[in-house]
């Protein structure tokens, strides 16, 4: 990501944090399609966590967070559809 970082903290951006989980999102529904539905958050940390170990704790804690919960809102759109 080329981004300016103005922050006197090392944490990534709320911008940041949710485009990293979106692109993450998008790869993991390509790679296990629906079935990124059934993950529990620490399967999701789990997965990701090749992609955002150079990241602080929060960060990616906050990034897996993101993804499993579009992954909870992808569901229900899809259930309605």
């Amino acid at each position: 990501m080329d981004t300016y970082h103005f922050s006197t903290s090392r944490r990534l951006s709320e911008r940041d944090l949710f485009d990293l989980a979106d692109a993450l999102a998008l790869h993991l529904h390509e790679t296990l399609g629906s079935r990124v539905y059934l993950l529990a958050r620490a399967d999701v940390a789990q997965l990701i966590e090749q992609f955002v170990d150079d990241l602080l704790i929060e960060d990616q804690q906050d990034v897996a967070w993101i993804v499993w919960h579009l992954f909870q809102e992808a569901c229900e759109w899809e259930l309605r559809g």
